[in-house]
């Protein structure tokens, strides 16, 4: 070739190089200013998800405590056995189910966890669970290592456990992963959230086959475990009052019996229901609603009292008064009447027709007035996810035999919670307060809904129920009990009321002079005697007898000398 002809075709060629090395260049400072400058937020977020991760490290449930720090429920690290199917030695199954059986992990016979793994095989099943949190520790399965293809798991949460037995219902209970389900434990979990804890994490790199490498830990948070919360139960007085409920159930012969037991701030200190058919979280003094008879007498009293009714007139009080065509009688109780009685006497000797007198005077509009000022168509407040509202309605147009049969306690449905809370007012001074299964570090107590007028009138009502009325079976010598009996029908499924079944109750505070402690008693379906002073108001009697020892309260006048 001639050498013109090939240093122009050298130059040529060499230039085509240059060019392209100029071109590639460019391209790799596009591509390098592309990814490191332009596209550098989205090809960092790619590089993360690829090879960075979190690792959760979860915190444990807090405890629940009673008033007195006494554990209720609390959470322990926990295990789980689990098996990987293709890796079990067939031969040795016999081996692991005696080792599992003796160490009381059930799993059926050993026909089924044969025919278990060999179906999990077919299935080609990787991983199964063969038993979830078993136990707290795992000192007597370290022999489980010994065989292949089945594996100790630490759970990420922890097993929940719960520590008395009468407390059961009020607590609740939580899932396998310890989220609550039932009871005061679904509640922390709706709307209690320091109780759950907050998780920790692991932010480390992985390698290419998604394994976490410790040793490259870009950022570490550590878990904060849930917070304890303290309720306003005194676990050692449920316990007392939950033995008392199930004797009186067996001596009454009764379906049901509920003792329930507030302060004055409306912290309840026990609330047992104890009943011939259990079921599990329904709980009688907070979520089943009845007819509540002559307790609800209070209220009628009290509403007349804030109306200004004088104590010193007297009402048409029998012995029957026709409304609306129907005839309402005073109870068969051998109760007599003159005619005309004073309110202390309508509610001491718990007159109906006397009642219905008094919710005449006060007028429907007021009535109505009054059930909603104290509570009756509100929930008691309880932090338990089965608190229910009274049944009453719309009363605004209803027959004046409605309102009539409402002041002495029929035709309405009630909680003996909401019955309790009206009384928490009437012993703290008139002031509303939500009934409370949590104990709280301060109580409000600004809304005031009744006079110190009434408050005294009406302690001074109910204090004569328990002296010289229906409620003589109440006392307490030396501490100075007051409240009102109660006798109500159980209607029929069928309408009307159910003939011979009756739910006797009591509500009443004590000590009358400075009253501390509030109790409601109810007892469904009694047999023989069935009134409330005769069965509910010694129950109420013996209750209180229990808050006296477990307190260790001295009588009132020793307390008075003393000071």
């Amino acid at each position: 070739m001639n050498p013109k002809n090939f240093n122009k075709l050298f130059k040529k060629r060499a230039f085509l190089v240059y060019l392209s090395s100029i071109l590639f260049c460019t391209l790799i400072l596009y591509a390098l200013i592309d990814i490191h400058i332009i596209k550098h937020d989205f090809y960092e977020k790619k590089f993360k998800e690829q090879s960075i991760g979190r690792i959760e490290i979860p915190s444990y449930r807090g405890r629940i405590l009673d008033r007195n720090g006494i554990v209720l429920a609390y959470s322990l690290p926990s295990y789980s056995i689990a098996i990987r199917p293709n890796q079990i030695e067939m031969n040795r199954i016999p081996e692991i189910y005696s080792f599992l059986t003796e160490n009381s992990i059930d799993i059926g016979t050993q026909k089924e966890f044969v025919d278990l793994v060999v179906k999990l095989r077919e299935d080609n099943v990787p991983f199964y669970f063969i038993k979830r949190k078993f136990s707290n520790t795992i000192g007597k399965f370290s022999k489980i290592n010994s065989f292949k293809g089945i594996e100790i798991i630490r759970e990420p949460t922890g097993k929940r456990y719960y520590n008395f037995e009468c407390m059961k219902d009020i607590i609740g209970i939580v899932d396998i992963d310890e989220k609550g389900i039932e009871g005061i434990e679904l509640y922390l979990e709706q709307y209690e959230s320091t109780i759950k804890g907050t998780n920790g994490y692991y932010e480390l790199m992985f390698d290419a086959l998604g394994n976490p490498n410790y040793n490259r830990v870009i950022s570490y948070r550590p878990p904060i475990d849930g917070k304890d919360v303290k309720l306003s139960i005194d676990v050692i007085l449920q316990q007392s009052i939950d033995v008392l409920a199930r004797k009186k159930m067996t001596e009454h012969g009764a379906s049901e019996v509920t003792i329930v037991v507030a302060n004055k701030y409306g912290e309840i200190l026990s609330c047992v229901s104890v009943d011939k058919e259990p079921n599990d979280f329904v709980i009688g003094g907070i979520n089943k609603l009845y007819e509540p008879g002559s307790i609800f007498k209070i209220f009628t009293v009290v509403a007349a009292l804030e109306c200004g009714l004088s104590p010193k007139e007297r009402f048409f009080s029998g012995p029957s008064i026709v409304i609306d065509g129907w005839t309402i009688n005073n109870a068969d109780d051998g109760l007599y009447t003159s005619g005309y009685e004073n309110m202390e006497d309508i509610l001491t000797y718990s007159f109906n027709v006397g009642t219905v007198t008094l919710m005449q005077k006060i007028g429907r509009k007021r009535f109505i007035q009054y059930l909603h000022k104290l509570g009756f168509y509100e929930y008691s407040g309880v932090e338990h996810p089965s608190d229910v509202k009274p049944l009453l309605g719309d009363l605004r147009d209803e027959p004046d035999i409605r309102f009539a049969t409402i002041s002495f306690g029929q035709g309405i449905a009630v909680t003996p919670l909401h019955i309790l809370r009206l009384m928490v007012i009437i012993a703290n001074g008139g002031y509303k307060v939500p009934l409370t299964f949590l104990k709280k570090s301060s109580i409000s107590m600004k809304e005031k809904v009744l006079s110190d007028y009434t408050v005294k009138e009406i302690r001074k009502y109910l204090r004569s129920v328990v002296c010289k009325g229906t409620g003589k079976k109440a006392e307490v010598p030396g501490y100075y009990c007051a409240g009102k009996t109660g006798t109500a029908q159980m209607p029929s499924p069928d309408g009307g009321y159910s003939e011979g079944k009756y739910i006797a109750s009591f509500v009443g505070f004590f000590p009358f002079f400075d009253p501390e402690y509030i109790i409601i008693v109810s007892v469904k379906e009694p047999k023989g005697m069935y009134y409330g002073g005769q069965v509910a108001a010694p129950i109420f009697r013996e209750t209180v007898a229990l808050i006296i020892s477990h307190y260790n309260l001295k009588p009132y006048k020793e307390v008075q000398n003393k000071e």
